[in-house]
């Protein structure tokens, strides 16, 4: 049975009222709104991301041209170092017989202005003679 336009409904056969659909548009609301708030967080911490990333790869490819350098080269005397590169500042220490002989130790950072405060990474490694 179907039931005509202007009739009364019998029970059972009720729909949603008007409040019912205000309470649910209400929470909806509210739910989207703070799912809004989160994206901004998000943004920041994929923003983090990048600039560590980008870090890790400038500190990484100082790394790679002081081995490609050699163990006997000038550029591995023992001594700090620094130098920019585009946002990011390196430091790095060489440090000779460490921690046995004939073996140079090469601590590096890569800093760079995270907003509020300065952000590090440290990377290490040990060059050895060619064999």
């Amino acid at each position: 049975m179907t039931r005509r336009a202007g009739s009364v409904p019998k029970a059972g056969e009720t729909g949603f009222s008007l409040i019912e659909i205000m309470v649910a548009m209400t929470f909806l609301g509210i739910g989207l709104l703070v799912i809004a708030q989160l994206i901004p967080l998000g943004m920041a911490g994929v923003t983090e991301a990048r600039n560590r990333t980008s870090a890790v790869q400038t500190a990484q490819r100082v790394l790679d041209q002081l081995r490609t350098d050699g163990y006997e080269s000038a550029a591995l005397t023992a001594g700090a170092y620094t130098q920019t590169d585009g946002r990011y500042a390196i430091g790095w220490t060489i440090t000779n017989d460490n921690p046995i002989p004939r073996m140079k130790r090469v601590d590096l950072f890569a800093t760079w202005s995270g907003g509020a405060s300065a952000d590090t990474v440290r990377l290490n490694t040990y060059i050895t003679p060619s064999q």
